[in-house]
């Protein structure tokens, strides 16, 4: 088994590339840990529906 440390980026820091999958970390939510992306202007959970992210990580390698 091997094991992976998911980095969490602030969204204030840096954002990632367009339209590039990310698990995203919301606020409102009942499950704040998404699959989301970014579509230029809007951060978009997995449906398309926008969302607020406060964090970002690239996904683990294994699910690449």
């Amino acid at each position: 088994m091997t094991t992976e440390t998911l980095t969490w980026t602030p969204v204030a820091e840096r954002l990632p590339d367009d339209d590039t999958t990310v698990l995203i970390c919301t606020t409102g939510t009942a499950e704040p840990v998404w699959l989301g992306y970014r579509d230029g202007a809007q951060w978009r959970d997995s449906e398309g529906a926008a969302v607020d992210v406060v964090a970002w990580a690239e996904m683990p390698r294994g699910v690449r």
